[in-house]
């Protein structure tokens, strides 16, 4: 539908001048989209796009009364700000190499030659004993989270007075004397402050939380720095292996490496002592066995009585060749086990339930392995087991 039909239709018996007007309107604009070119419809585009990018990057001039009416006032391009230690907004959660410059009181290093805040001040006397109970044992320590008495070495006895009163600060000109000159007071005053001071009191007070009794002066405590690796130390410090007798890994395979690697690793000893020193040491733990005629712990053997290892035999026979037979010792059996380290345990109850299903009575069964403590096929196939 036209224009001109669209405005008759709503008004069939009435045509006047500007319903005549409006119709002509229409039409005209209706006529004029539809002689816009395509290359004038893109010339627009660029020019808006124009403007957009002269407005983003500040390059457009706008008229004087743009400024009047629609700028804002920015407040804090007008007004300089003096203070160079207020917080700048725009910087809020942004973080550069400039905040790593400060250091906080407790960040110092030691070792480059800071100096220690942690050093008592020698002017001060501080609590050489801490409170204990009756049994001698510190008050509040715990042998778990260690000790939790606010009272300890850094509690300061003698703290500074103030300095309206201190010896050291004092001005007798602008401070009102107690005592008047010549008064006998003074110096009964100054006996009782000496004998006050020597009585070494702490000055305490109950802390609303903690509902304890916490000193009122003490010297404050700034910890130390976090270790982050431990410092380089040669190879051989503190080792008895000599120079020439070193292990060069640099020299062998990765396999061998690896391997040689382990071996150190189970001899326990990793190069810091000398060969043979382990097994004599897990020697000299045995050796009291052998002289008291124990067998427990080794691999010989000892008395089996026939008659109950007959009995037993259907037992022996499901164990096979898993464990053979070593001693019977009343109601004891002792074995030694050549199956898995992993199934020991199951394996040594199972073999005393076999035992009890045979009619003997069995108190308790031992698996030894001597020196094995592994399964070596489990271990990356290495059946080197080492001196335990």
């Amino acid at each position: 539908m036209s224009s001109s039909n669209f405005v008759s239709a709503f008004a069939p018996h009435r045509t006047s001048a500007s319903a005549r007007h409006t119709s002509s309107l229409l039409m005209s604009e209706d006529m004029d989209s539809q002689s816009i070119s395509p290359q004038e419809s893109v010339n627009d585009r660029q020019k808006s796009s124009k403007i957009l990018d002269e407005i983003g990057d500040g390059s457009r001039s706008y008229p004087d009364w743009f400024y009047e009416e629609y700028q804002e006032e920015l407040l804090d391009e007008l007004e300089e700000d003096d203070d160079v230690s207020a917080i700048d907004p725009e910087t809020l959660g942004k973080w550069d190499e400039t905040d790593l410059e400060g250091k906080l009181e407790y960040e110092f290093d030691p070792a480059k030659g800071d100096a220690d805040p942690n050093i008592l001040d020698p002017k001060f006397e501080h609590v050489t004993t801490v409170p204990v109970d009756e049994e001698g044992i510190e008050l509040m320590y715990d042998p778990i989270f260690g000790r939790a008495n606010p009272i300890d070495e850094r509690t300061i006895v003698n703290p500074q007075d103030s300095y309206v009163i201190d010896d050291e600060t004092r001005d007798d000109a602008i401070v009102t004397p107690t005592f008047h000159d010549g008064d006998i007071e003074i110096d009964t005053n100054a006996d009782f402050k000496a004998f006050r001071k020597s009585l070494k009191i702490v000055d305490t007070y109950i802390d609303p939380y903690l509902k304890l009794e916490v000193p009122r002066y003490q010297a404050k405590w700034y910890g130390y720095p976090e270790k982050m690796n431990y410092p380089d130390k040669p190879e051989l410090e503190n080792r008895f292996t000599k120079e020439e007798d070193k292990t060069d890994f640099t020299k062998l395979t990765v396999y061998q490496a690896r391997r040689k690697a382990i071996e150190l690793a189970r001899s326990k000893n990793n190069e810091w002592l000398p060969k043979g020193k382990s097994v004599d040491f897990h020697n000299s733990r045995t050796d009291i066995f052998k002289k008291k005629g124990i067998l427990t712990g080794s691999l010989i053997k000892g008395d089996i009585d026939e008659k109950v290892k007959a009995k037993i035999q259907p037992a022996l026979d499901i164990l096979g060749t898993s464990a053979e037979l070593l001693e019977i010792n009343e109601t004891t059996f002792r074995f030694h086990y050549h199956a898995l380290i992993k199934n020991k345990r199951g394996m040594a109850a199972w073999t005393e339930t076999l035992i009890r299903d045979c009619g003997v009575e069995c108190t308790g069964v031992v698996f030894e392995t001597g020196w094995r403590k592994r399964d070596p096929y489990y271990d990356g196939g290495d059946k080197w087991f080492g001196p335990y």
